[in-house]
């Protein structure tokens, strides 16, 4: 799966790192920002009328049925205020792909571990030439392989630069796409499917195979919600691990013309975004979710799915955009 990475950053953090004579592997683990981190400035809020929460939340709900229906392929979305419980979706429980969002479920399942003393996170993991992929700052930088990486920062390149040799390395530590799912299952999670490797959709993608053919993982809008709202209310991880999976989504390179694009200047959005390989001039996914921080301390969860989509991806960003903003609109100040 195709993301849009901040290839030349990781890359120079990483020539740096050898060029200084120290294992790149050998980086510590950082400390985090609490999970309701303060936004570095304050949004400022679009004129709305003086409504009540239901109107607002009712009129949310009109505008992503009106988005859906405008949107230049199938849009999913679902927004959930992690404080009240309140929440508006289009196609919420609709089967989407995930596609660079389903890091986010091999960044919980290692967390998981970490927690359970079964992964070290600073425990180093040969990534050979075989391991390399398609879309990946780690190949550009080391297109031979063998390079010693700690598991920690396999999960900061994958969340933070949506780097695909990262992903795979890690999810075969932790027993494969199987394993994921069983894990994801135990945990309570819903609305997944997780079947594919990266390598496996790089090649979905060069034999044609689409989404409907079983190209790709799969999760619906209040699904992926649902794990975030989880994850933000420290259920699922320790609060350590917590803080630092929510500190590498607030780091996140890539995604910026998603979600983020509909937000006030200002505004802090853990979030993961990602999408899928082109097929005949249709994109398979174009995806963002994140975790929208309020100034008063209060946490919206936005997820927005578009799939099957034409046009540009300017085009199809936009459509992402308009749920981050309609969705601010709702429970902003």
């Amino acid at each position: 799966m195709r993301r849009v990475f901040s290839v030349l950053l990781f890359v120079t953090l990483l020539v740096a790192s050898l060029a200084s004579g120290r294992s790149p592997a050998l980086a510590r683990r950082k400390p985090a920002p609490s999970p309701s981190p303060s936004p570095t400035g304050t949004p400022t809020p679009s004129p709305t009328p003086s409504l009540s929460p239901a109107q607002r939340l009712e009129r949310l709900r009109d505008e992503l049925e009106a988005l859906a229906r405008a949107a230049p392929g199938r849009l999913g979305a679902s927004v959930f205020d992690v404080t009240t419980g309140a929440r508006a979706s289009v196609r919420g429980d609709d089967a989407f792909p995930l596609a660079g969002t389903a890091k986010l479920a091999v960044a919980l399942a290692a967390f998981r571990r970490a927690d359970q003393h079964r992964l070290d996170l600073n425990a180093l993991v040969l990534v050979t030439a075989a391991d390399l992929r398609h879309g990946s700052a780690i190949a550009l930088a080391h297109p031979r392989g063998n390079v010693y990486l700690s598991n920690w920062m396999l999960i900061e390149a994958m969340l933070a630069n949506g780097d695909n040799t990262a992903t795979d390395v890690l999810l075969g530590e932790l027993g494969g796409p199987d394993a994921l799912q069983t894990f994801l299952d135990k945990l309570g999670t819903h609305g997944f499917r997780y079947r594919k490797s990266e390598a496996d959709a790089y090649a979905d993608a060069h034999a044609g195979r689409t989404f409907a053919r079983g190209a790709d993982n799969a999760g619906t809008p209040s699904g992926v919600a649902d794990l975030l709202a989880e994850l933000v209310q420290v259920h699922y991880l320790s609060l350590g691990s917590t803080n630092e999976m929510l500190s590498m989504l607030l780091a996140t390179q890539s995604g910026s013309e998603g979600l983020a694009a509909g937000l006030p200047p200002g505004a802090s959005l853990a979030h993961e975004a990602g999408s899928g390989y082109p097929v005949d001039g249709v994109t398979g996914a174009t995806n963002d979710a994140g975790i929208l921080t309020l100034p008063d301390g209060r946490r919206i969860v936005i997820v927005a799915f578009l799939a099957s989509a034409r046009g540009d991806a300017a085009e199809r960003n936009a459509v992402l955009a308009r749920v981050a903003r309609a969705a601010y609109d709702a429970f902003g100040p």
